[in-house]
């Protein structure tokens, strides 16, 4: 083990090295907490003590080659939010009408996100929220989607989350390849 890795690292003198992200690292927490207890008051008992460990403790998790961004996380919370609601309100459409538009059929989408770090499987798990795809299978290479209307854009869509997921991780894309199968 190097003498310079974080899993040796005191939580206290690693806190104190960067008060800046240790602060960022709180309030991350502390939305975090607030959303998933609903902004219940009673519940920053627990959370205060929970939020103050977890921001202590996180610089003894090992670094990958990626590393979150505020702004990133901003913008894929908006487009999450945005696609979630499109889904809901295209899928709802669909089917409700008297003659539902739906070509369903395999879409192959080529991966351009790193093979390693969670970047892949945000991506795959979000794939969902887009209005009528599934995940049918996950290749090396490649996502096999299942699209209600293969007419639809579904191949733009894709990259539009990909990007917003490499953003989050502060991951650079290659450009999508013209005429790849599924991209183009």
């Amino acid at each position: 083990m190097h003498a310079s890795s974080n899993l040796s690292a005191d939580p206290a003198t690693a806190a104190s090295a960067r008060p800046s992200q240790w602060i960022g690292r709180l309030a991350a927490l502390a939305l975090l907490w607030w959303v998933v207890a609903g902004g219940t008051a009673s519940s920053w008992i627990v959370g205060v003590p929970t939020i103050v460990a977890a921001a202590l403790l996180t610089p003894l998790a090992p670094r990958g080659p990626w590393g979150l961004s505020l702004s990133g996380a901003l913008r894929f919370a908006a487009f999450f939010l945005r696609e979630s609601l499109r889904g809901g309100v295209d899928v709802a459409r669909r089917v409700s009408a008297s003659h539902p538009r739906v070509a369903p059929g395999l879409v192959q989408y080529l991966w351009r996100l790193p093979e390693d770090g969670p970047a892949r499987s945000l991506f795959a798990l979000c794939v969902s929220l887009l209005p009528g795809t599934l995940v049918a299978n996950v290749g090396g290479r490649d996502l096999l989607i299942h699209a209600l209307d293969t007419g639809a854009p579904v191949a733009a869509e894709l990259a539009a989350l990909e990007d917003a997921v490499a953003g989050l991780f502060s991951l650079a894309l290659p450009a999508v390849a013209p005429g790849a199968p599924g991209q183009g």
